[in-house]
């Protein structure tokens, strides 16, 4: 059968001397992998029709056994060449594709995931530096939500009291655990602060606002940003809720964040200055 959609490439990775493994996500068929023979051969028709983060018209022929499918053509219609211009707006594209192509699912619709891609990579090079990391956050929130594994933030109207400023959130049922309530045997939980939760809940509803496809609009180029502790707290709270939920090694995060930590330009000046 032959497939005609829309795709965004995830992954690519070399399957022979000249041909590559791709991980696209669609939105009628959620993840799929295409094999392209010939990719890197210097009259290949493919060259320079499908990069990291391009978006493409793809025609492939469906297979229903090993789940590689093989490509037939491919013509790009987002290019998205600022991401090749910031190494950090990279850096979070790069966590954002692997993210998705760990937890979407194969020959699953994926429209409203596929729609929460495209657009946090558009916004990615428009975003300030000191933005990126909010926007990462603002995509887990929302993927969670669209997976349909959201954390439960409904606080209890007789144990959770406004006087209650830290709260313990049960990471096995995914919500608030009660005070009266007995803990379930091995039951692994954290504490959260009341403005963490708050601050998910708005990245959560800021988000369904923006109908234009711009996601930054109402986001932190506001004058209301978030204060850096808050984006610490949540940051830390969705690493371990990811982390124990979809499965997903902490590493690949840890690494993405750390690289949008880094300053190249006072390290190299730091050890050129520093005596042998």
């Amino acid at each position: 059968m032959i497939i005609h959609t829309e795709a965004t490439a995830l992954q690519i990775r070399p399957w022979s001397k000249t041909s590559h493994m791709v991980t696209w996500l669609t939105p009628e068929y959620g993840r799929i992998v295409t094999a392209v023979k010939g990719a890197c051969r210097p009259k290949s028709a493919f060259l320079g029709q499908y990069d990291l983060f391009y978006t493409c018209d793809l025609l492939f022929y469906r297979r229903e056994r090993d789940g590689v499918h093989s490509i037939r053509e491919c013509s790009p219609s987002a290019l998205r060449e600022p991401l090749r211009r910031c190494w950090r707006s990279a850096a979070a594209a790069a966590y954002l594709a692997d993210l998705t192509a760990r937890v979407t699912v194969s020959h699953q619709e994926a429209a409203a995931v596929y729609d929460l891609l495209n657009r946090t990579l558009d916004a990615l090079p428009r975003a300030p530096r000191h933005d990126l990391k909010a926007l990462i956050l603002r995509y887990e929130v929302n993927l969670l939500a669209k997976l349909g594994l959201a954390p439960n933030l409904d606080l209890c109207p007789h144990c959770h009291t406004p006087d209650r400023q830290w709260l313990r959130f049960s990471m096995t049922s995914g919500r608030f655990a009660c005070p009266h309530l007995a803990a379930a045997a091995g039951e692994s939980a954290v504490a959260l602060h009341r403005d963490v939760r708050q601050l998910f809940l708005t990245m959560l509803d800021r988000l369904t606002d923006t109908a234009d496809g711009d996601i930054l609009r109402h986001s932190e180029t506001d004058k209301n940003r978030p204060p850096p502790h808050l984006l610490l707290g949540l940051s830390r709270f969705l690493g371990m809720f990811i982390t124990f939920h979809l499965e997903v090694p902490p590493a690949v995060r840890r690494v993405a964040f750390e690289l949008l930590d880094k300053n190249p330009t006072r390290e190299t000046v730091s050890l050129e200055t520093s005596s042998p």
